[in-house]
């Protein structure tokens, strides 16, 4: 891999550099040290053209041509001489020849060529031009259409020159001689040009040389590099020149193999792509150039070591908990060893037994060893990935083992884990151990925070004991097991309720309206009364007081239909209260209904509604709209019913609330209905309807705006026309366009409007139009199994538009044709028949289209036939 510097950094790099002076010696302030420079202008110029061959063209105002101007050979080369006597003895070390370019014909075409010659003189002509010695600079299309700052290099002509110490130097310009007859290569080149001669120090060897920020490492590995890798260092120039790193690295092993990059900056760096480096040890060095192509010395070497290779997955290992057995136990600490698994660099590893990653380093074998203690019998895994020294990962290792469960069990028939029965505080419990190990002898036990207590096993290794809870509430039982040689078990946490909350009996099913009477039996000692209350009125609170026994009879009125949770509380006699029972009850609310007849949904029509109650003794019924709850009216029961009457004020939607109160004053839930009032007429039609047909029909509109005096109308998103309304109602008669497709969708849009121009709401009317004919046939109702293979049947077509003089058909089935096309012609009437005899049982399809007599064709129309 070869990185290399932009051509164009570099040019913009020598215009910063370079100072222009029109004089002899010149000094230029630079950021550094000084450097000489000299600029020469040519001391005569021209060129010579294949078009007048014995015409010279010395030293002529203007610029200079190159190539041919024209498709005609018209081919022209410019020279330049300069005089060289001033650089006798003077030191340089570049010579640019600055040579602007004016004009160009096409962008992308260039190809200059910059040639040492004989002397250019007055006498130069085409047949008399100077000879070419040697190709000195080129130049080719760079993606700039025309450079102003041309320059080339010309260093070693120079040179050369002075070295033979000639005194005259005649530099020629043309286009290679590939594209000189080309026109695309014509340019033409700033007169007179000048020679830059620049006397320029070399950059100072590189500094701190250094591999991904590590100091430079002469023998060894160096640094480590998997995937990123900056080679850099310091540079600088005397003269405060543009300055780059140029960096050669190769494989120690292979030094033939070299790579290439330069960079920018201070520190310079190059960036070489890891993957195109196979993994081993590379050296590198590095030399500083200047962007007068000056050098350093080189610096290095250096040394990294690429490795991109992933490490083995690790081996686990554990004597306590083997890999896919039993062992251990739960709340028994084990060991879990980690080795590289044949991998040679591995420094640390990355594990989790189930939660939260976590890392350890490596031991210099690269093993490393951890301890975990599970909490839990049962499968259980760590996952090891192993890290290397450049940071490359491994596959991860999935090691399971299995936990064995030495704890005891605890059951309680009184006491079990998700609660208990209706006994509470105070009640004497039975707790069972059975062993989680063999050779179990004893049991320690404690409950909560209490103190410790033990009980000898049985020789089952089964222990009971009596435990009686002082306090409701959660509770905690730990319990763990001693065996015949001393070794206990981890301790087995049992946890378990003691509900203190009283319970509550009584009906579940009542009645709004009625009363019911619950028993509040304690489950903490000492009960002297109760609070009793409903989750909907917390505020309302009542108090009994319990009997000796502790018990309660609790009175209860149903008297609002939100009563439906009843909570009870008990009281004992220090003032300490119990938790809260909540008894859920099924209210019958009495619940209204409500119902209505005819029309409710038309602006300024009054809408009667039925109001319905089950609920015993009933006197009223109160109803009230929700947009308005302020305004209520009363109505008194029928019976069991009342009927009512509302008039909707304007359009929009409503919603009426009723209930019912009964001569206990009681009121139930309350019913609601919900209804949309709108303003918009009605559109009817018989003939246009879902699948209209090509005749004359009529639309009926019905106005439901109080005070309509017209209907506006409009077709298929046209302009509004206006008819007159009688009564409420109009009749619209319309022919319909023939369909160009055979078929097309159409709406209507209708509105009324009163005498004052208030328009209704808008009603849209879709329907769609068919020129198709109408199929039937007795004999082969369509989509019904009906006659038989052989049993003709006849086919009766109508028209669909009007003009139809014939029918064509065709019959197929789902294979294909069953008949070719045939026409049959109409009656006087526009009908037509044919007689079709299915050849076998199954599914049929007539396809028929109508013709008129100028050889229009209507729609088509599919008719499926079932044969049995």
């Amino acid at each position: 891999m070869t990185l290399r510097r932009s051509p164009t950094l570099l040019a913009v790099a020598l215009a910063i550099a370079l100072t222009v002076t029109d004089g002899a010696m010149a000094a230029a302030e630079t950021t550094g040290q000084q450097r000489s420079e000299v600029t020469l202008s040519a001391t005569s110029w021209g060129y010579v053209d294949s078009a007048t061959p014995t015409t010279a063209n010395f030293k002529p105002s203007g610029n200079l041509p190159i190539g041919t101007w024209d498709n005609t050979p018209h081919l022209q080369r410019s020279y330049l001489n300069f005089d060289l006597s001033s650089l006798r003895g003077v030191p340089f070390t570049t010579v640019l020849l600055s040579a602007g370019e004016t004009h160009y014909v096409d962008c992308g075409s260039r190809a200059t060529e910059v040639w040492r010659t004989s002397a250019y003189t007055k006498q130069s002509t085409w047949q008399n031009r100077p000879a070419e010695r040697t190709r000195v600079a080129s130049r080719g299309a760079d993606g700039t259409c025309i450079d102003n700052d041309a320059t080339f290099d010309v260093t070693t002509a120079v040179r050369d020159a002075v070295d033979h110490k000639d005194r005259h130097l005649t530099l020629g310009f043309r286009v290679a001689e590939a594209h000189e007859a080309d026109p695309a290569f014509y340019r033409l080149i700033e007169a007179p040009a000048t020679l830059r001669v620049v006397n320029n120090a070399p950059p100072a060897p590189p500094t701190d040389l250094r591999t991904n920020d590590e100091p430079c490492a002469k023998d060894g590995t160096g640094a480590l590099v998997r995937r990123q890798l900056e080679l850099s260092a310091q540079v600088s120039d005397p003269d405060g020149d543009f300055t780059s790193g140029q960096f050669t690295w190769w494989p120690v092993a292979d030094p033939s193999q070299r790579h290439t990059g330069a960079g920018s900056g201070n520190p310079a760096a190059a960036y070489p792509d890891t993957s195109d480096l196979a993994d081993g040890t590379y050296a590198w060095e590095v030399y500083a150039q200047d962007s007068w192509g000056a050098k350093s010395s080189t610096v290095g070497p250096c040394r990294f070591t690429v490795d991109r290779t992933d490490p083995n997955a690790p081996a686990v290992v554990s004597a306590t908990y083997p890999a896919g057995a039993e062992g251990g136990g739960v709340g028994v600490a084990g060991e879990f060893t980690f080795s590289p698994n044949g991998s040679t660099d591995v420094v640390r590893y990355d594990y989790n037994f189930g939660a939260n990653t976590r890392e350890i380093a490596a031991g210099p074998d690269g093993t490393a060893t951890v301890s975990f203690t599970p909490t839990a019998n049962g499968w259980q895994s760590v996952i090891v990935r192993a890290w290397d020294r450049a940071g490359n990962l491994s596959l991860s290792t999935y090691y399971s083992f299995l936990v064995k469960e030495t704890r005891p069990t605890v059951t309680s028939d009184r006491y079990p884990p998700q609660g208990g029965p209706d006994d509470g505080i105070g009640v004497p419990g039975v707790f069972r151990f059975a062993p989680g190990m063999p050779n179990v002898v004893a049991y320690d036990y404690r409950l909560d925070d209490g103190a410790s207590a033990t009980v000898t096993a049985g020789q089952d290794g089964v222990a009971e004991v009596t435990i009686t809870p002082a306090t409701g509430g959660d509770h905690v039982l730990f319990v763990r097991s001693t065996d015949t040689s001393g070794v206990t078990s981890p301790e087995r946490e049992y946890r378990f309720l003691v509900d203190a909350s009283p319970v509550v009996s009584g009906p579940e099913n009542v009645d709004l309206g009625t009363s019911a009477t619950y028993t509040a039996t304690p489950r903490m000692p000492d009960v002297v009364e109760y609070n009793y209350w409903f989750a909907s009125a917390e505020s309302t609170k009542w108090t009994v007081k319990a009997n000796a026994d502790g018990t309660a009879t609790l009175p209860v009125e149903f008297t609002s239909a939100d009563q439906n949770l009843l909570r009870v509380q008990a009281r004992d006699a220090s003032g300490g209260l119990s938790p809260v029972t909540e008894k859920r009850l099924s209210l019958n609310t009495w619940r209204p209904t409500i119902g209505h007849e005819g029309d409710i949904a038309t602006e300024g029509r009054a809408a009667t509604f039925t109001f319905t109650t089950p609920m015993p003794n009933a006197v009223e019924f109160e109803y009230w709209l929700t947009a308005d709850p302020a305004t209520r009216w009363t109505v008194p029961v029928g019976g069991n019913t009342s009927t009512v009457s509302y008039t909707p004020p304007r359009i929009g939607d409503y919603e009426m609330v009723v209930r019912t109160r009964n001569t206990a004053g009681v009121w139930s839930s309350t019913d609601n209905i919900t209804w949309t009032v709108t303003n918009d007429p009605t559109v009817t039609s018989k003939e246009f309807q879902a699948n209209g047909r090509v005749f004359p029909g009529t639309f009926t509109l019905e106005a439901r705006q109080p005070g309509a005096v017209a209907f506006e109308y409009s077709f298929d998103w046209g302009p509004f026309q206006q008819v007159a309304a009688q009564n409420g109602r109009s009749v619209l008669a319309w022919t319909p366009p023939l369909p160009p497709e055979g078929w097309a969708s159409h709406n209507l849009r209708v509105r009324t409007v009163t005498a004052d121009q208030v328009s209704s709401q808008e009603n849209t009317y879709g329907f769609s139009i068919s020129s198709a004919p109408y199929v039937s046939s007795k004999k082969y109702p369509e989509s019904e199994w009906s006659g038989g293979a052989g049993v003709p049947g006849t086919f009766t077509f109508t028209p669909g538009m009007p003009g139809i003089v014939s029918y064509t058909y065709y019959v197929q089935n789902d294979r294909g044709a069953v008949t070719e096309e045939l026409t049959v012609p109409a009656d006087s009437s526009g009908a037509g028949t044919m007689t079709w005899t299915p050849p076998d049982r199954g599914i049929y399809s007539v396809t028929v289209w109508g013709n008129t007599a100028d050889g229009t064709r209507s729609g088509g129309i599919g008719y499926s036939v079932y044969v049995n």
